[in-house]
């Protein structure tokens, strides 16, 4: 009985101590997850704004590449007003990083930019519409410094982005295009024999795909984000200066995914059910839908390639404007460069167009090239040696469709 005394402090030193370095963890964790969400906003907003600046006039219409409005009556938005619709875009991505609760301004982003890419579908770039879905995401967070469940849900919308985008970027790669043409394309920038390279190109896919798989789960997370980086900075070689040195809008892109690869997925023990399904914000539901399900109907013809993570796939829709050497001669001084005598004909090739006008290649539909087609007879009065030809994508129903078109057939229909 007489030791009671001396027993009762220590109990009551123990339990405070437990208590204390609880509450530290339970700090430090909340830190860790403020900070990742900072990181991941800043690294988001900033890959956008790059992208954007590279690829200034596809932003604005004071161009010659056609816009493809997504109702045929919308209007072009005139001189100086467009660069100012621009200008306003970039001044909310800047408040959106500079300010501490910067929900109001992730809102406007996301409405006004959705709002000004109906103007031209050749904006659905993948990676703009990828930044703009993780815009949504951070704006579902209340900015509350005690909204942990809130700040956790927000980062698992985010990686479950980035599981749907290898995942289906792998599998849409899967066709022969890519295996023959695409791959020893990308493969031709390391300057040596590779042998086996018939076959690499049906391996690189389901690497692709177990990226995004493996990101998802807690085991196998690691080994995810390790290929994920390698492949990336592979990328950024082959479409770099010292590679091909070609559509340099998505180098940034690829910095960007590097490093939400190990903000996202270090340091973090999250499983498979709270990535994929376990979230209060019905937007993790939206995104299922969007990048989880949407993109499995493009396999069939019946959803956007751009909007169906098709990154290099190889198989897309694709079409070119055959014209004569007077068509030729009254087209803009500005587009007759891309004119190329191919075969003994002269073709206006409309992704050298959209490179060399927007720096970003066309919107893979065929509206978008009738647009294109219905541009060029309007410039050159609707001329008999003006034809569209191409070929829709492959599918799983068969052979994409041949495309050919006059200025007398569907193309005749052109706005003023």
């Amino acid at each position: 009985m007489g030791a009671s005394p001396n027993l009762q402090p220590a109990l009551a030193t123990d339990s405070g101590s437990v208590g204390t370095a609880s509450v530290s963890t339970a700090e430090n964790l909340q830190l860790l997850a403020d900070r990742t969400l900072l990181r991941v906003k800043t690294t988001v907003v900033v890959g956008l704004t790059a992208g954007m600046l590279l690829s200034v006039k596809l932003w604005v219409s004071t161009r010659f590449y056609p816009l493809v409005p997504v109702f045929h009556w919308l209007p072009r938005i005139p001189l100086p007003l467009d660069y100012i619709c621009f200008s306003i875009l970039l001044a909310l991505l800047a408040g959106i990083v500079l300010a501490a609760r910067p929900r109001p301004y992730i809102l406007t982003f996301v409405v006004l930019f959705a709002i000004y890419s109906l103007f031209d579908q050749t904006r659905w770039q993948p990676w703009a519409y990828q930044y703009w879905l993780m815009l949504i995401a951070l704006g579902c967070f209340s900015g509350k410094a005690d909204d942990v469940v809130g700040e956790r849900d927000v980062l698992n919308i985010l990686r479950l982005m980035m599981g749907c985008t290898y995942f289906y970027s792998g599998f849409q790669k899967l066709n022969t295009r890519f295996a023959v043409e695409g791959m020893p394309w990308v493969l031709g920038t390391l300057r040596f024999p590779i042998p086996g390279l018939h076959y690499i190109g049906w391996i690189v896919p389901f690497i692709e795909v177990s990226i995004g798989l493996c990101l998802l789960t807690r085991r196998f997370r690691k080994i995810g984000i390790i290929n994920g980086i390698i492949m990336h900075i592979f990328i950024l070689y082959s479409f770099g200066p010292l590679g091909l040195n070609w559509n340099s809008v998505v180098w940034p892109w690829n910095v960007v995914m590097i490093a939400l690869l190990l903000l996202l997925f270090t340091r973090t023990d999250v499983t498979f059910g709270d990535i994929v399904w376990r979230n209060r914000f019905v937007y993790q539901k939206v995104i299922l839908l969007l990048l989880g399900v949407l993109p499995a109907l493009s396999f069939f013809g019946w959803w956007p390639s751009d909007l169906s993570l098709c990154l290099y796939t190889a198989n897309l829709t694709e079409a070119q404007v055959v014209i004569s050497q007077q068509v030729k001669d009254q087209l803009p001084p500005t587009v007759r460069p891309y004119v190329k005598n191919l075969g003994g004909h002269l073709i206006l090739r409309t992704q050298d167009w959209s490179f060399g006008e927007m720096n970003v290649p066309p919107y893979a539909e065929i509206q978008s090239f009738t647009t294109i087609g219905k541009t060029v007879c309007q410039w050159v009065n609707y001329s008999p040696d003006v034809v569209l030809s191409g070929f829709e994508k492959n599918t799983l129903l068969g052979p994409g469709k041949e495309i050919r078109n006059t200025c007398f057939g569907t193309m005749v229909d052109v706005k003023p």
